[in-house]
């Protein structure tokens, strides 16, 4: 499957992930100064990883490479979902911020789920089967 390289820049997942990586780095702005290079700078570099993975797996001339990639997506997603956890628990996230962080995951990862099932050969489907005609007596 021959793809361009830009394609990934009109999937949806890309776009969330993209949006999702300018409000931690908003957020984090606002942690204390001893975590710039801490739990910040984590938060950041596993968000920006989200959407340049997302990128590679588009990029994939195969489609189960592609959907392999795609799958593989949900590692960051999960480290961003405890990362959340993490800060919202020392405090640096709001239940606000939190919240809407953890919706934006959940929305890529539905998005990751829906990219895999439209890559995923479906089997044919059966017909039904005729009902056997009886025979007159």
């Amino acid at each position: 499957m021959s793809m361009s390289h830009e394609r990934f820049e009109k999937l949806e997942v890309w776009v969330r992930s993209i949006e999702m990586v300018d409000s931690v780095y908003r957020v984090t702005r606002r942690f204390p100064a001893d975590e710039k290079s801490g739990l910040a700078a984590t938060l950041r570099r596993t968000a920006t990883a989200i959407p340049a993975k997302i990128a590679d797996a588009d990029g994939h001339e195969d489609t189960a490479k592609t959907c392999q990639a795609f799958t593989a997506v949900r590692g960051p997603v999960r480290e961003m979902q405890t990362y959340a956890v993490i800060a919202r628990r020392l405090g640096f996230l709001s239940y606000f911020k939190y919240t809407a962080l953890r919706r934006r995951l959940r929305k890529i990862d539905r998005l990751l789920d829906a990219e895999v099932e439209l890559l995923t050969p479906q089997p044919p489907k059966r017909k039904p089967a005729e009902p056997a005609l009886r025979r007159a007596a």
